[in-house]
């Protein structure tokens, strides 16, 4: 009886994981977030991020866009809008994301790749209007529904802070 033995290796293989170099901004739209959730939506690997902010939310509407390796990966855009309208309206009629969940009572609407918040601007001395959010994730960026909810969520906790509506 003879015994036969084969011995497999792997020849050029790296172990390494792609990495990202460059530093994952604790703000968009000077708007704090939460840092781990923004990284964990952001490509893998990458050497550069640049941050373009076009507009302003006082002015009615504001868009940032988020570039890593020259790769647009992330846009959150901000407007005023009429009163009424809803989160999910919003992410079904502009991105026509059908299957997407709620949080914070109906407030935000999200995804994997997309989510929308409302700030809903009522009260004394206040101008009756929503400041609707949208926030979408691009190739090569990451899809991620968790880290899409707590992005959204921490966006907008920290909008609501700055106090965004508009005194009359």
């Amino acid at each position: 009886m003879s015994l036969c033995v084969v011995v497999l290796t792997a020849v050029g293989c790296s172990s390494e994981k792609p990495k990202q170099e460059f530093t994952v901004p604790k703000a968009l739209c000077g708007v704090s977030v939460p840092d781990d959730a923004l990284s964990r939506l952001l490509p893998a690997s990458g050497k550069r991020l640049a941050l373009e902010r076009n507009g302003s939310l006082d002015d009615g509407s504001e868009v940032c866009i988020l570039t890593v390796d020259g790769d647009t990966v992330l846009d959150v855009s901000g407007e005023r809008i009429t009163a009424g309208d809803s989160a999910q309206n919003i992410l079904r009629s502009r991105l026509s994301i059908q299957d997407q969940k709620s949080a914070d009572s109906n407030s935000i609407a999200y995804a994997d790749n997309a989510a929308v918040s409302l700030i809903k601007c009522r009260g004394t001395n206040v101008e009756e209007e929503d400041i609707s959010i949208l926030i979408k994730v691009l190739k090569p960026a990451r899809p991620d529904e968790s880290a899409m909810e707590e992005l959204i969520q921490g966006y907008t906790a920290s909008l609501k802070e700055k106090r965004p509506c508009k005194a009359m």
